[in-house]
């Protein structure tokens, strides 16, 4: 499993290609079994997400909406059960398919406060420290923003983005385990 994905062709296309290989090492043993007791059972909650069709996320809403045909039953069951494996949600909401994620925090909430001021992110590359899960990655994707690169230490919200990846095409907002 992979956790730079598309962060090399990301990053050559804003002319920082050579930041990949500065990053590469550092978030593979950051992301490494050995560097948290849980990442094995988080791993294991990744590869039991079940195989859908991606389609195009809804990132401007309040609620990001990745899938928007609702999931078959049996396979809501089996993303429900993933992802209850990479709780506590902290940062959100989140519907995935029809199965809501509700957080523990309303990140909508502060959005709404916060996304006047960052305007306008049209074409802007965007670095948010402290990221979490990366739901504000996302929004600012939604509100125009080019790139966004998310750094966060703690590597179950890495786990909870490459959960949400799962459900999206691929698009340039990256949650770096730094």
């Amino acid at each position: 499993m992979t956790f730079t994905g598309d962060l090399q062709n990301d990053l050559a296309a804003l002319g920082l290609q050579d930041w990949y290989l500065r990053l590469q090492p550092t978030i593979e043993q950051r992301s490494a079994d050995s560097a948290h007791g849980d990442m094995p059972a988080w791993r294991a909650a990744l590869q039991a997400l079940p195989t859908v069709a991606v389609d195009d996320p809804e990132l401007n809403a309040d609620c990001v909406r990745l899938l928007q045909q609702d999931l078959p039953d049996e396979k809501c069951q089996a993303v429900r059960a993933a992802l209850l494996q990479l709780a506590p949600w902290r940062k959100g909401p989140f519907n995935i398919g029809g199965l809501h994620i509700d957080c523990e925090w309303r990140s909508d909430l502060k959005w709404r406060r916060v996304q006047q001021a960052l305007k306008p992110l049209s074409g802007k590359r965007v670095l948010d420290v402290g990221c979490g899960n990366g739901y504000y990655a996302l929004r600012m994707l939604g509100d125009g923003a080019a790139c966004v690169i998310g750094v966060d230490p703690t590597l179950l919200y890495l786990m909870q983005f490459k959960a949400l990846q799962h459900f999206f095409p691929a698009v340039p907002a990256h949650v770096l385990p730094l």
